[in-house]
């Protein structure tokens, strides 16, 4: 056995691409390996660090004021003493009759009860809110159950607005506050009037030094200091633009007066820090158990409603801080599931190898087993592969990601605002880098031997050719029986061996279903974008903070939102369909010539004049697809205990909400209002950019601003971003190939170089034999990555398909054969550059060899 350890070490000599083979795929598994744990370290311990630090909220909510039993006669008074002394007459009337009806000395004065007016109610808490008495309300209610979940709080407030083409975001700095401090990179904190800080990488891009100006709406600020907001750890600032972007993203602290001067939609709520009893994981759980039950989160959400709420506000608020969170788990799985699925691929050139050795070496194992030695001792000695290529490199994997890792955590930080810590190297991943390798090479590799050895000693002592002529390389031959002698002879190699052709297939396979995967990926969001806007005429959606009645802009089109459970789906015959769980959706009341909005079917014909017809509904194709819904079924909608029925008259092309649109008029006097509402308008205005012209009273009304233009442009550069890395996804994949092609190829030239040999006496050049010999796999290869495609899409059908009822939405699955034919091309030259490492290999077969007895 000694022997066979030393001819192994010797060996290692002349395979030379094989053992590369092996070294390449530890040191790519092991490299990613490193690099993504290192980059995550320096950001994880900093992140859990920089939450405590900054005491950043554990959760926030909005509250609200019910104007007919939150507020009484004291609290009213005393904001009359404070608040609102500064009221107009109307508004003191309003206010009067209010304090009148609570009071219930006038109530016998009015026929109908003013607190079930509508009308009279939104009138009121319109003058609360413009002097922020909600707020005195809605702090006096939290403090009703701060004491019983053992938490304090604090107000938090913002204004989003554009700053030509720059989202920003303001947020008043107070020297007090105590939750979600401000992290303050270099410079001073914004004490005085006209002072800022701003995000640091937002002024190395735009070349603003401390001390320089910035233009605001107009008016100038001194840029005193570089800061990040704790709680913008993601820095979603706007619907607008989603995906942060730092040359057109930046937060800007300021001081309390000059943020109050500052014109935007404001945001407001309220950060709870919990003084114990609860865990900073930022998510909402949905489960009952024990556990979750006695978590105050998830007390406070189930129990106190009536107090507080979570709403969009307050849900993205979550994600802007816990975001982070899900990609350490997310990016760490990634790593772990990547190495070991490289140590994998490696176990099958160490499986190839191996074979080789031991069908060529089957005389002296023979003999070994002859003596005694049994199979588990005499695979010990080909254990030398994946032992010196798993420590090789795994050095080396280990050496590349410790040099790449800094540039992965600078990207990190490109996207979520967190300080890193400083880089310690890290031992324990070189333990893992090596151990890890070779304990999981060796094994596997250890199982294959003895499988392998499991012949008998006479078997391996008969004299003969180790290359077999099997069934399916006959039932081919017949096949290609027709095919010029160049060509039977060349896929006769090819079939052979059917193991070896098996490994080139699936390798193609598999690769080729990794760069399908990225090139659909790349097209599953800017299809459903593209589809779901192709009918939209308009740049902005201004949502307002409540229902409105006075349409205070001619050229908008206003729309009426309201959210409604679907309780049952009948079809054109009155059979109902079963609905598996709650199912909430949208509807969206339009008027029938709205110039804004086009619905447009899957022949791009617009349908909305259907909406004439006050009980006709259009979906979208998602809502459709989701819940099996077609044209004539009649949808049942329960608002509050009454029903609402539409039925449907078309279908049109949108992927992206669980909704319908249905008659505006028809769906104010379906929830009770006599005239049309509307809570949102659409409009084509500038004028909703800055908000610098719109009336201070207008601004007040409205909630949030989506600039549909802004919004594809910002998710158009994500996408050219992605693009550029799907390059580098087919660049990995094809590297992937071929090391494990090259290895096969070169294993084919060791086997045929007695037909090789034969082949140069007879007279062919070595270019023709590399083409008969090298190039036999080229059509596996295509095949192979042909049949790639179509099981990718169905294997995405079927993700997508149990995903559709969580996500609440169906994605168009589609490939751009450009995309496609790029994947194959990449393929292909992978290929022709494993065959060009071999070309050296059989150049430099002798001719003597064919006189060398088998």
């Amino acid at each position: 056995m000694k022997l066979l350890f030393i001819n192994s070490l010797k060996g290692l000599k002349k395979k030379k691409i094989q053992m590369l083979g092996i070294i390449l795929m530890v040191a790519l598994s092991t490299g990613i390996y490193v690099t993504m744990s290192a980059a995550l370290d320096r950001l994880e311990g900093r992140y859990y660090d920089y939450l405590e630090e900054q005491n950043v909220e554990y959760i926030s909510y909005s509250s609200y004021v019910d104007y007919k039993v939150d507020v009484n006669i004291s609290d009213l008074e005393y904001l009359e003493s404070t608040l609102l002394s500064n009221m107009t007459e109307d508004e003191e009337k309003y206010i009067n009759l209010y304090k009148c009806v609570i009071s219930n000395y006038c109530m016998i004065e009015f026929a109908t009860e003013p607190l079930e007016n509508q009308e009279f109610i939104y009138m009121v808490s319109n003058i609360f809110k413009k002097y922020k008495a909600d707020t005195y309300i809605e702090e006096k209610k939290i403090d009703t159950i701060k004491e019983k979940y053992d938490f304090y709080y604090e107000l938090d407030l913002s204004k989003t607005l554009k700053n030509e083409d720059t989202y920003v975001q303001i947020i008043p700095y107070n020297e007090s506050k105590t939750i979600n401090k401000i992290y303050l990179i270099e410079g001073s904190l914004p004490l005085n009037d006209n002072e800022i800080t701003i995000l640091p990488k937002y002024a190395k891009i735009h070349n603003i030094k401390i001390g320089d100006d910035y233009l605001i709406n107009d008016n100038t600020y001194k840029v005193v200091g570089f800061s990040y907001a704790p709680d913008y750890i993601y820095p979603l600032l706007t619907f607008s633009s989603p995906i942060f972007d730092e040359a057109k993203n930046n937060i800007v602290y300021t001081n309390k007066n000059t943020y109050e001067n500052i014109s935007g939609v404001e945001n407001k709520s309220y950060s709870i820090v919990f003084n114990s009893g609860a865990d900073r994981k930022f998510e909402i759980s949905l489960t009952d158990s024990t556990e979750e039950q006695n978590d105050p989160i998830s007390l406070i959400n189930k129990n106190e409603n009536s107090i507080v709420y979570m709403d969009m506000n307050t849900i993205v608020r979550i994600g802007r801080i816990g975001s982070l969170q899900l990609e350490f788990a997310n990016d760490r799985l990634f790593a772990e599931y990547f190495l070991y699925l490289l140590l994998g691929i490696a176990v099958f050139i160490i499986g190839i190898i191996t074979k080789k050795r031991i069908e060529d070496e089957k005389l002296q194992i023979g003999v070994l087993k002859s003596l005694g030695y049994s199979p588990f001792s005499i695979a010990v000695s080909y254990l030398v592969y994946p032992i010196i290529g798993s420590l090789i490199g795994g050095i080396i994997g280990y050496t590349v990601g410790i040099l790449c890792h800094a540039p992965l955590a600078s990207y990190y930080v490109n996207w979520f605002l967190v300080p890193m810590s400083n880089f310690k190297i890290d031992f324990n991943y070189l333990i893992d880098s090596t151990i890890i390798p070779v304990v999981f090479l060796s094994l596997l590799s250890y199982l294959i031997s003895i499988f392998m050895l499991r012949k008998k000693p006479l078997s391996l002592l008969k004299e003969g050719s180790n290359l077999k002529v099997n069934l399916f390389s006959r039932i081919c031959n017949k096949v290609t029986g027709l095919f010029p002698f160049k060509y039977r002879f060349k896929y006769s190699l090819a079939f052979r061996s059917l193991s070896k052709l098996l490994i080139v297939a699936l390798t193609s396979f598999f690769t080729g279903m990794l760069i399908v995967l990225t090139l659909i990926g790349m097209n599953l969001m800017s299809n459903m974008i593209e589809k779901s806007f192709a009918g939209v005429n308009y740049t902005y959606e201004v949502d307002m903070t409540n229902i409105e009645q006075t349409e205070f802009d001619e050229e908008a089109e206003y729309i009426l939102s309201a959210t409604f459970d679907l309780t049952e789906i009948k079809d054109k015959n009155g059979n109902i369909k079963e609905l598996d769980d709650d199912v909430s959706a949208m509807v969206l009341g339009i008027e029938s010539e709205n110039k804004f909005i086009k619905l447009l079917d899957k022949k791009d014909k617009n349908n909305i004049s259907d909406l004439e017809d006050e009980n006709s509904i259009i979906i979208t194709a998602n809502m459709a697809n989701l819940y099996d819904i077609e044209i004539n079924d009649t949808l049942t909608f329960n608002n509050n205990g009454t029903l609402i029925i539409y039925k449907v008259s078309n279908i049109c092309e949108e992927f992206m909400y669980v909704r319908g649109y249905v008659n505006r008029a028809s769906l104010s006097k379906k929830i009770g209002y006599d005239n049309k509402i509307y809570n949102a308008l659409l409009t084509n205005d500038s004028k909703y950019s800055s908000l610098e012209t719109v009336p201070t009273e207008q601004v007040s009304k409205i909630s949030n601003i989506i600039n549909l233009k802004d919004l594809k442009n910002n998710i158009d550069n994500s996408m050219e971003m992605y693009n550029a890395s799907i390059y580098i996804v087919i660049a990995f994949a094809s590297l992937m190939a071929l090391i494990i092609i090259a290895v096969i190829a070169n294993i084919v030239v060791e086997e045929n170089k007695k037909t090789i040999s034969l082949m140069k006496v007879m007279g062919y050049k070595n270019k023709q034999i590399s083409s008969i010999v090298l190039n036999i796999y080229t059509p596996v290869i295509i095949v192979s990555y042909l049949l790639s495609i179509p099981a990718m899409i169905k294997v995405l059908e079927s993700i997508v398909a149990a995903l559709a009822g969580d996500m609440e939405i169906t994605i168009p699955i589609s490939l751009d054969p450009f995309l496609a034919f790029m994947g194959l091309v990449g393929l292909v030259v992978a290929y022709y550059i494993a065959i060009a490492m071999s070309k050296r290999v059989l150049n430099k077969i002798p001719l003597a060899i064919a006189l060398k007895r088998e």
